[in-house]
């Protein structure tokens, strides 16, 4: 390791009204068996009890912020006060097996590029989080289209991929990403006009102009939670992921003028109908 750090390893994670996730999380980082990382927590304004239940953590570095400044931004922000060799952007609802640290430390050691382990849900069922970049084709199919939704599609039509052996993939999930600090530094980061969804994609998107690998790590699972802090505002959380998807698609293919205003019209049509789905679940509910 470069004298320049002072750790292999710095975990990052940006915490959103996580009070039921948190605690697992940082009790999972804290059974690895490598030792030699640090932790560090960026707090969104949560509304709830997160930032208690991550002060009651010894040895966390923890960073509250005074307003929600989204996903993108709170992990550009700890990586400039990481002193790792190696940033682990974690979601504060995943739990880690004993030896991820280890693991990914290790493979980083022989490949180039960035590594995400495999997703799970806490039945141990998969959780697509390798994919093909985004089209306009496969984004009618994603998981949170109505089409998904309502059962019509299946992920591998959302481009989503399944390797069963560590593989290079187009993209991964910014979930749990592994990476070294000066090739997060060297890219840019994150771009912060993503506020919430699509920040890693265009991330990926930016490693394949450069031939960066982008690696799957399907020996490696990790559970996760899907969507805690954003089902306690699940309609903000569309509607963030459908200005991201626009923004997604006018950054990267800027001249399609016509596809890009039809992309449009069809991303507002999915949000009210997600809207009314929601809606309708919870009148079954009650």
């Amino acid at each position: 390791m470069s004298n320049i750090y002072k750790h292999k390893i710095s975990v990052l994670i940006v915490t959103y009204n996580n009070a039921g996730t948190i605690a697992d999380c940082l009790e999972s980082i804290k059974r690895q068996g490598m030792t030699d990382y640090e932790i560090l927590a960026m707090d969104n304004h949560s509304e709830d009890l997160t930032l208690e239940k991550v002060n009651k953590h010894d040895n966390i570095k923890i960073f509250p912020s005074e307003k929600n400044t989204g996903f993108a931004a709170g992990m550009n922000y700890l990586s400039k006060q990481a002193n790792g060799e190696y940033l682990f952007m974690l979601n504060p609802d995943c739990v880690c097996p004993d030896n991820a640290l280890d693991i990914l430390y290790k493979f980083a050691q022989n490949h180039q590029g960035i590594i995400s382990p495999a997703l799970v849900y806490a039945d141990n069922t998969p959780q697509p989080s390798a994919r093909q970049l985004i089209s306009y084709k496969n984004v009618l199919f994603s998981r949170r289209s109505p089409l998904y939704q309502l059962g019509f599609t299946k992920t591998g039509d959302a481009g989503y991929l399944t390797p069963e052996r560590a593989a290079r993939v187009p993209a991964v999930s910014a979930t749990a990403l592994f990476v070294h600090s000066k090739l997060f530094k060297r890219i840019g980061g994150f771009d912060e006009r993503f506020f919430l969804y699509l920040e890693d994609i265009d991330l990926c998107s930016r490693l394949n102009k450069i031939n960066v690998d982008i690696w799957y790590l399907p020996e490696l699972k990790l559970i996760h939670i899907l969507g805690t802090s954003s089902s306690r505002c699940s309609q903000k959380a569309s509607y963030y992921h459908h200005l991201s998807m626009y923004k997604y698609f006018t950054k990267h293919f800027p001249r399609n003028y016509i596809k890009n205003g039809l992309l449009l019209l069809l991303l507002m049509v999915g949000f009210a109908v997600s809207v009314i789905l929601r809606f309708l679940k919870s009148k079954r509910r009650q």
